[in-house]
Formats: C-alpha cells, structure tokens, sequence
C-alpha cells in the first residue's frame, strides 16, 4: 500500500554565540531537505536563537520550492505583524509559508515578559490570534475586531493572498484544549506520537471529528537493525542528568512532555522499534525509530495507515541524515522500491 503524505523537516536552532557558519549551514540544510523531498522546514522560536521569519527568508533564498513551517508565539508579536510578515515573504518569493502556531512557552520566557496569562486562557488567546492573521490574509478590506485579546477598528493592512498561497496552519499540542484550537483555526494538529497501537484509539476519535492530524518523530534507520542501535546508542546517551530531567517532565504543565516522560521512564523500547532514548537523552521531545529501513518504513506506515498525513522530522540535519532518511520516506510511498 502507498500513501500520499507530507514531510517537514526541522531546522536546528542556532543562536548568536553558538561560533558556527550558520548562514552556511542553513542554506545547505534547505538545500539537502528540497533534493529529499521535505514539503518543508520548521523553525522554532524562543529567546536565545535567532528570529523564526528571518531564518525562514534565509530558506526561501536558497530553494525553490520549500515551504518554511514557522513558529508563531502570539506574545512575540501582534496578529497584523504576523500577517504582514507572512504576506511579504510569500508575495516577494512567490510561493507558501505555513506557521506552526505556539500555544505554550516555557515559564521564565512568559515572566520575562510579564506575560501571566494563564495557561487555559493561553490557548483562547492563540486561537483569536490565528483568527485575526487568517482573516487579515484573506481580504483586503479593513478589519474591525473585538475580541478578549485584541481589538482593531477598520485596520487596513493591504495583506490579501491568493488561496493558493494561504499557509497551512499547524497547532502544536495532544492535550483536549490544544485540539480543540485546531479544530477551531487549524489545519493541523501536530503531536509526538505513542507507540502506535496504543496511539491508534485517540487518534481515531479525534480524525472521526474532522481534525488533521500529524506526527513528529525521529527516523534512525540503516541498512541492518544491528547498524541501526548501534548507531543511535552512539547518539544519544542517557546520564544520570538526563535521566532526572526526564522524571521531572512527568510533572510538567505540556500534556505531550508528560505522556513522553511517562513513557520513557517506564521503559526505553516499544514494538521492537519505537524508542524513547531520543527524549530521555535531552536532545529532542519526540520519539525515534530505529532499525533496519524496512522495519522502520513498515512502522511509520502503520501511522499512515491510520490516517496520519502530516510527519515533521527531528534529528535530520546532515547530507548524510537525509539519505538514510530518504531511504525510508521512499519505501513508505513506494513499498515495491528496493532499499
């Protein structure tokens, strides 16, 4: 069986002192995504590396067809500046940007800037937020708002797109309340997937709703499962450091950290494939699956075949990464393919 999906890639996040050619190194990662494949990159925000919508132009400068996937933290910026950005870049490069609307934030980022939203009203805010930059994208005529959050009184931004250039909108969360704002102003809900037999029950209820959903995950495959462990115990060992961050996420305010971290501290394995040493070593939220191409091509599919049709890629980053992740990509869409 074949699927029709997308993939996103994530871009890594540099930052000022990090003493790296990263204008360099961020043109030839979204080089090596396009040639892959990659529907896309995903940028990040938070305080200490560089802004989302620059790194995303820097994208858009060195590829033709990808689509920057970028961070959007409604406390960093009013709505109008959103879709004023978002308007510019797609209408001087002539092509999508899509935007990964942030609904959480780290606690001492929110009180560095005195934001003491609380955490139910943070999602009613990032939902009227969405609503404001969708409508300002989708006409011409001045805006007349009045909202819990923001209020404007016929403002005029000049920021129509055509249909085909409107972004997808991708809301990050597995929790209820993250849900219901994809449903509300989304196209896709995005979560870090449970092992897929015991994902498979909510993932249904809610695709019964109508809602989109895609997964975020990590591939580390080779060409034996043998290669493969060895590989990614190379990569990502877990000390005793690591190991108590991890039991302190179980207590965390973010609905996926704390199923991740339940997860991994009831054990590393899952299925033979799913891996949660990704997570516990600190080096990225989501979860890894690791072995042999097909083994690994045969799980993601399993994914698929639930109706995922959205995958954003952790840990893909080198000319090397995307092979071995193109090798599975390309089994999944073309089981027939040799690997």
């Amino acid at each position: 069986m074949t699927y029709d999906f997308s993939v996103y890639g994530t871009a890594y996040q540099p930052h000022p002192s990090g003493g790296r050619s990263t204008l360099a190194e961020l043109g030839a990662l979204s080089r090596h995504a396009e040639a892959s494949g990659f529907d896309g990159l995903l940028t990040f925000y938070d305080h200490r590396n560089y802004d989302p919508w620059v790194m995303a132009a820097v994208m858009l400068q060195h590829t033709e067809r990808l689509a920057p996937l970028v961070a959007l933290q409604p406390y960093a910026a009013p709505p109008f500046s959103a879709a004023k950005a978002i308007h510019s870049l797609s209408e001087l490069y002539g092509r999508r940007l899509d935007v990964n609307l942030i609904i959480g934030s780290s606690g001492g980022e929110l009180a560095q800037v005195c934001d003491a939203t609380p955490h139910d009203a943070r999602y009613e805010r990032a939902a009227e937020y969405m609503d404001v930059v969708a409508r300002l994208l989708r006409t011409d005529e001045p805006l007349d708002h009045e909202g819990a959050h923001y209020r404007y009184r016929q403002l005029h931004l000049h920021s129509r797109l055509a249909e085909e250039r409107l972004p997808r909108v991708f809301v990050a969360g597995s929790s209820e309340a993250g849900r219901a704002v994809a449903l509300r102003v989304g196209d896709v809900s995005v979560t870090h997937p449970e092992p897929v037999t015991s994902f498979a029950p909510e993932f249904l209820q809610w695709r019964d709703k109508g809602l989109e959903l895609g997964v975020r995950l990590g591939l580390l495959a080779r060409t034996t499962d043998d290669e493969a462990w060895r590989a990614a115990r190379a990569a990502y060992p877990v000390d005793r450091a690591a190991h108590i961050e991890t039991v302190l996420k179980r207590g965390s305010e973010s609905d996926w950290s704390r199923r991740m971290a339940h997860l991994a501290t009831d054990g590393d394995l899952y299925d033979d494939v799913y891996w949660t040493g990704l997570y516990r070593s600190g080096k990225a939220s989501a979860p890894l699956l690791v072995g042999s191409y097909g083994r690994v091509a045969d799980y993601l599919g399993r994914y698929l075949s639930l109706g995922v049709r959205t995958v954003l890629l952790s840990q893909v980053h080198t000319r090397e990464d995307f092979h071995h992740a193109s090798q599975v990509l390309s089994l999944v869409r073309d089981p027939f393919r040799a690997a």
